[in-house]
């Protein structure tokens, strides 16, 4: 594992924040780069994400203080110690889903679920190449495996190989994104141009779609790490448990609505 980067003197550069901030910066230029695409006001679409962003970091730290609990309850002084501990993927969604939508709740200008499938591709992608910085940090580790896939961690005996859950999480995230994109690509090459407008300003698909992808994801992998589910449900995982059942029901509800809006601009046929 490589948890330092770069040491110079007192000052150190993580590899697990340099990963991360390098995704989310990427995430962030890609999401400006699909504006267009979905017909958002950019002005607006970036102020939007800007906080979304900051509210994103807030998150995922209130979370990993909720997850470790008891640390911290023990030792309040690590609270300000940004160096210990790590960030929250479900903290992150949570606090950046949460301000987009008050601030697009706000602003009628700027449709939110429209905004949601601009930053779900890049979203998704964030993960998949973030948890490489954990996979170097060597946190996030599987339980002790015997498969011949299994990765050795500098703090266990040379004879111990865990699942590497690091891993499966960036292969499934690329998974959802191959997913995501393939239905996007099919919305956009939809028959007529009115359709696919109609198909892209009527309700999202995209979104709840990958927040139903994501959630079955985490509570798989989570089943393989080694502080995941063996330990019993955690914050996170009540919430993504809370969420799938109106995951399913926004994503029903956008299918229903986007078949409404295709089929009313579709002229019916005069019969012979």
């Amino acid at each position: 594992m490589f948890p330092v980067l770069i040491k110079v003197g007192t000052i150190t550069l993580d590899t697990y924040y340099v990963f991360w901030m390098l995704a989310l910066s990427l995430a962030m230029l890609w999401s400006i780069r699909r504006f267009r695409l979905y017909g958002v006001d950019d002005g607006e679409a970036r102020r939007v994400i800007g906080w979304a962003f900051f509210a994103m970091l807030l998150g995922a730290r209130v979370f990993e203080y909720l997850w470790n609990f008891d640390a911290y309850y023990e030792t309040p002084s690590l609270l300000l110690d940004l160096r210990h501990g790590g960030l929250s993927e479900v903290g992150a969604f949570t606090g950046a889903f949460l301000v987009a939508f008050l601030l697009c709740w706000r602003n009628p200008k700027l449709p939110f679920q429209r905004l949601c499938d601009v930053v779900a591709p890049p979203a998704i992608f964030t993960m998949a190449l973030g948890r490489w910085g954990c996979f170097f940090n060597g946190c996030c580790i599987g339980i002790p495996t015997l498969h011949r896939f299994g990765v050795h961690f500098p703090h266990d005996p040379a004879s111990v190989m865990r699942h590497p859950t690091q891993i499966y999480y960036s292969i499934a995230s690329l998974a959802i994104l191959v997913i995501l994109l393939t239905v996007e690509h099919f919305i956009l090459r939809h028959r007529s141009r009115e359709n696919r407008e109609k198909m892209l300003g009527s309700a999202s698909v995209i979104t709840p779609l990958g927040l139903i992808l994501y959630s079955i994801m985490r509570l798989s992998i989570d089943g393989l790490r080694a502080e995941g589910l063996l330990e019993g449900l955690g914050f996170s995982h009540w919430v993504l448990l809370a969420a799938l059942p109106l995951e399913v029901l926004w994503l029903d509800v956008s299918l229903w609505s986007n078949r409404t809006a295709v089929s009313t601009s579709t002229p019916a046929k005069d019969k012979a």
